[in-house]
């Protein structure tokens, strides 16, 4: 088995140096265009072209290939862009830039915006010279209304850019199951932006803590999206979900702004990352991209790339060529069509050769979508889910079930979408996608909030994985905060969301109990431990490992300051707390029980008293008012485990011991005792403080003694 991953940079589209030809080839994908001209470019800002080549049609791809010393330029660098002619903006002979020359319309019935005085950046590309905010604040050049669409953007234009770039050997990550990580989702920037590393916000800064990550257990890291987005259109955007290249690393982030410096970092973060046992998961947007917007008027409308060179591919449109909108960011990606599941397949292929272990697709109902235009309709086995996993095995993938050890990568389902009939799918995803599960962050924190919502069976199905669900199978990602809402402190002391929430979700299930600091950490620290007890794969906010707080605001994607960044700077209580949600990640790494498929058929189910619950009785499993479940867990080591919504104390009677075993106390979140040696004296009863939770485990004596 090879120790190293060799990185690759070309890709199926784009641009490429074929060094047995000496020559640089361009290929791009339309179906719908007509003629393209590639056009290439010694800067990226102020000069007109170098050179235009008409690309050649074959089929649905436009190509051109270049001798190298037809390209003048001396630099090792250029920038190309292209001008994509169609049906509503024809190619002639005498076409101008910046001329109506060959104009028909700006969109057509059949959903087209070709416009070849907007120069379009490659889909392909692995970097865009600059951002479209930087030579526009109002995106007036970008634009296709009236008073825009002549004009001739292509000397200020965010433009492709190429160099040959220098392959690199990565160290692959130790092979393991998907449920024996503890992921941590986290923002680049959020990471090291208050902390003491040098290069502060940066891949260098997330490199240069990567002991610090390591120190509290997690093993896998999710990166909020890398893919290369402007932080600055609109209402700003600082978590990333608005991608302008799939292929493109975000550049903001690199240590230097010098051409592919932002992939090489990167490159070698994974590595640093895998010499230190830590995998790493990109978040990906595959629902929209921040390109399509409209300003009032249909027909104006921002014009980057992917509308430029193929709009109704591309874009899924609705009656009289509108974007459909169920991401709620705008447009949505049209899933289903050839142009796109290329676009998907490519870009992981590229992202898993250079290393990333795991990708988490960002509302990925999106993928289920089978229809062309108009109105979404979500199939489980329909659009790209059809043949995702087949696509990319054939490119030399393999793809692992969650609980499957192995070097494949894995794959994450955010199973739902913001708008549409059908679009809630949890449970619905092939079995190779793991998928983050609500119920039971919901149920976690009803639990807390809600105690009387709440009863022993629902709390029994998300220890055993929501098995109605997801059928038994270890797919469910576990979780109670994430970027989206509150953090995990702010939704134990925060009865509703700041009013600087940017459209947050006012419904949020959260409290501060009334002030009461005892109760509220007592909840923080449940909270983290019935996630961590769950079957299926534990996810946690890497800031809420340090009770950041984001002073109540629920939808901070367009902040970066304090707000977002993390604070390390802890005073006695989140210390205190953080200190134990740090050890319950070690319990859960070092007992190998929670991630054996069989880890449900292991629990038996007790009264306080230490009598066996009925498997039937309804009187129990389905009364809200019975407040607590216990449960002992049969392993090597057993465990014994009781959570309580009840405001009284509640007198415990453990089950009788194996013989020559005594049951320890490892762990009370009433007061924050964990001690995962347990403490020296036996336990065969306890009195478990209101709405406390508590976990025993039984060894031999002679091994405590």
């Amino acid at each position: 088995m090879k120790k190293y991953i060799e990185t690759k940079s070309n890709t199926k589209y784009g641009a490429f140096f074929d060094k047995g030809a000496n020559a640089f080839v361009f290929k791009l994908k339309s179906q719908t265009a007509e003629d393209v001209t590639l056009c290439i470019f010694k800067y990226p800002i102020g000069a007109a072209s170098v050179l235009e080549v008409e690309m050649e049609k074959k089929g649905d791809v436009f190509e051109a290939v270049i001798k190298r010393d037809k390209i003048p330029l001396k630099r090792k660098t250029f920038y190309y862009g292209y001008r994509v002619f169609g049906a509503n903006f024809k190619k002639t002979p005498n076409y101008k830039a910046g001329t109506d020359i060959g104009f028909v319309s700006k969109l057509d019935k059949d959903g087209n915006r070709f416009n070849p005085n907007k120069l379009a950046y490659d889909p392909y590309s692995l970097e865009i010279s600059h951002l479209h905010s930087d030579v526009s604040s109002d995106m007036t050049p970008f634009r296709s209304g009236d008073k825009n669409y002549l004009s001739d953007n292509a000397k200020i234009a965010p433009k492709s850019v190429f160099k040959i770039p220098k392959e690199r050997k990565i160290i692959k990550a130790k092979p393991r199951s998907l449920t024996q990580e503890i992921i941590a989702e986290v923002h680049i920037k959020d990471l090291t932006q208050l902390s003491d590393v040098k290069h502060k916000g940066t891949y260098k800064g997330a490199i240069e803590a990567v002991k610090f990550i390591k120190e509290t257990g997690v093993t896998m890291v999710e990166f909020l999206p890398l893919a290369e987005f402007d932080s600055n259109i609109g209402c700003k955007n600082h978590w990333g979900y608005m991608p302008l290249n799939y292929f493109a690393i975000k550049k903001g982030y690199a240590s230097k702004m010098l051409p592919y410096r932002a992939l090489e970092e990167f490159r070698k973060l994974i590595n640093e990352f895998h010499k230190n046992n830590i995998k790493v998961c990109m978040d990906v947007v595959y629902n929209h991209t921040g390109e399509g917007r409209i300003y009032g008027d249909n027909e104006d409308a921002q014009l980057f790339s992917y509308a430029l060179i193929d709009n109704k591919n591309y874009y899924k449109l609705a009656q009289n060529a509108h974007y459909t909108n169920h991401s709620g960011c705008g447009n949505d990606l049209n899933t289903y069509t050839s142009v796109t599941e290329d676009l998907i397949v490519e870009s992981l292929s590229f992202w898993i050769n250079q290393g990333v272990d795991a990708f988490r697709f960002d509302l990925a109902v999106a993928l289920m979508d089978s229809s062309v235009s108009g109105y979404a309709f979500y199939d489980k086995e329909g659009g790209i889910l059809q043949n995702l996993k087949e696509k990319l095995e054939k490119k030399g993938h393999k793809i692992n079930l969650p609980n499957e050890e192995g070097d494949g990568i894995n794959l994450i389902a955010e199973p739902w979408m913001c708008a549409g009939d059908n679009t809630y799918q949890l449970g619905n995803f092939p079995e190779y996608f793991a998928e983050w599960n609500d119920i039971t962050r919901d149920t976690v924190r009803k639990i807390s909030v809600y105690p009387k919502s709440v009863t022993p069976l629902n709390i029994r199905e998300i220890i055993e994985g929501v098995p109605y669900k997801f059928k038994g199978e270890q797919r469910s990602v576990n979780y109670v905060s994430c970027h989206d809402g509150f953090t995990l402190f702010d939704l134990n002391t925060n009865s509703k969301p700041s009013s600087l929430s940017m459209d947050g979700n006012h419904w949020e299930i959260c409290s501060n109990y009334n002030n009461n600091q005892k109760l509220q950490d007592n909840e923080i620290r449940k909270q983290v431990l019935l996630v961590m007890l769950s079957y299926g794969i534990p996810m946690v906010q890497f800031g809420d490992i340090f009770l950041h707080t984001k002073n109540g605001n629920n939808n901070s994607y367009n902040l970066d300051n304090e707000v977002n960044w993390i604070n390390y700077k802890l005073d006695e209580r989140k210390t205190n707390l953080s200190y134990f949600i740090k050890e319950l990640i070690k319990f859960r790494k070092t007992k190998e029980i929670f991630s054996d498929v069989f880890y449900p058929d292991k629990i038996r189910y007790f009264y306080p008293n230490s009598a066996p619950v009925g498997e039937f009785d309804d009187s129990y499993w389905k009364n809200p008012n019975s407040n607590i479940i216990c449960f002992k867990v049969q392993d090597k080591n057993n465990l014994y485990v009781a959570i309580s919504k009840d405001e009284n104390e509640i007198k415990l009677d453990l089950p009788e011991n194996e013989k020559n075993k005594e049951w320890k106390l490892i762990i009370d979140t009433n007061g924050g005792y964990i001690n995962l040696d347990g403490k020296k004296e036996s336990v065969k009863s306890y009195m478990l403080e209101p709405f406390g939770a508590c976990v025993f485990m039984e060894k031999g004596k002679k091994l405590w003694n």
